[in-house]
């Protein structure tokens, strides 16, 4: 009787841990990267999985783990794992050593066009041309997927919402996966900063990228672009043209600290010299800097500004007097 009440028991364990193990999926239902070190052992990897959302109970990756010495025979390597995977599917991968392929690191800087980051990775051998396309026309699941996108202008390309960062893709990468990952670091570094702060500001979120995008370009540092910034919105209150050059050089493809006459003829919606008011779209890719000096502008009395281009050093006017005396000061 004894005997039989034991393996009654055992069963009902064993039927209990099966099941716990096929249902302590985790709630990241994203791919990510997890990294099994060298000397690691099983307690780390399991708590580290419960982290990152890739299983919800370590105890039964440990129990299923010990099974057949699994743990013993974790190989070393990067991993792409999820919560839609079942226990015994992750550690089958970590024990075939199904690691991802060595990725491929692409640097995007600052205020970057999205045809200057499709170059780049074309350069690097990944689906630039491809990339193009998506960013000029975003597909409409990401309104869904992405909360920010949802006031997307229609018909409005990705520009302004590419986060510019370091990132490591897989060599096959497609170009939705890689417009993926950089909407991705978009939510995680900018979103909920810009919906936080934008609260009672005039500015919805995509004039606030728009803006940003400008500011990007017009200054060097982080004091300056807080002034410009004060300026730009000042003008925009009074219907003033903001007169970007960055503007007139995103127009034509071009990085003239001093656009020619010829160049401001230009009847694009983008010209701010010719229309007052913001350009319908961001001109780049803005840093967080920028974002912030958009977000919170230093207030100041000018009107004006001007860049020595020898020193780099900008100089704020109070009034159109101050700013051609700037002007002349510095050979401009």
């Amino acid at each position: 009787m004894a005997v039989a009440s034991l393996a009654l028991l055992a069963g009902l364990v064993f039927w209990y841990f099966n099941n716990q193990i096929d249902g302590a999926r985790g709630p990241m239902k994203e791919n990510q990267r997890f990294t099994v070190s060298a000397g690691e052992g099983i307690r780390p990897v399991a708590e580290r999985l419960v982290t990152a959302g890739i299983i919800d109970n370590q105890y039964s990756f440990i129990l299923y783990a010990f099974r057949s010495d699994l743990y013993k025979k974790f190989q070393v390597g990067e991993y792409s794992l999820s919560g839609e995977l079942s226990i015994p599917e992750i550690v089958d991968r970590l024990v075939e050593g199904k690691v991802v392929p060595a990725g491929v690191k692409v640097t995007f800087p600052e205020g970057w066009t999205m045809e200057e980051m499709a170059e780049r990775l074309t350069e690097n051998g990944l689906a630039g041309a491809e990339f193009l396309v998506i960013v000029e026309k975003p597909f409409p699941k990401w309104r869904e997927r992405f909360d920010f996108l949802k006031s997307l202008p229609e018909g409005a390309s990705l520009e302004g919402y590419l986060f510019p960062d370091t990132y490591i893709f897989p060599p096959r990468a497609t170009g939705e996966l890689i417009v993926n990952e950089l909407l991705k670091n978009f939510r995680t570094k900018a979103s909920g900063l810009i919906m936080r702060d934008m609260a009672g500001r005039s500015l919805s979120f995509h004039e606030v990228l728009t803006l940003a995008s400008i500011v990007e370009e017009e200054g060097r540092t982080e004091s300056d672009r807080r002034n410009i910034s004060d300026v730009f919105r000042k003008r925009l209150v009074i219907g003033q043209p903001l007169q970007s050059d960055a503007t007139i050089n995103y127009i034509h493809g071009t990085a003239k600290d001093q656009p020619t006459f010829d160049d401001l003829k230009s009847t694009s919606p983008y010209n701010t010299y010719a229309r007052p008011g913001l350009p319908p779209g961001p001109i780049g890719n803005p840093s967080l800097m920028s974002i912030n000096a958009t977000l919170h502008p230093t207030s100041n009395p000018y009107y004006y500004f001007l860049i020595n281009l020898d020193t780099r050093t900008t100089y704020f006017a109070e009034d159109f007097e101050g700013h051609q005396r700037n002007r002349v000061a510095h050979g401009l």
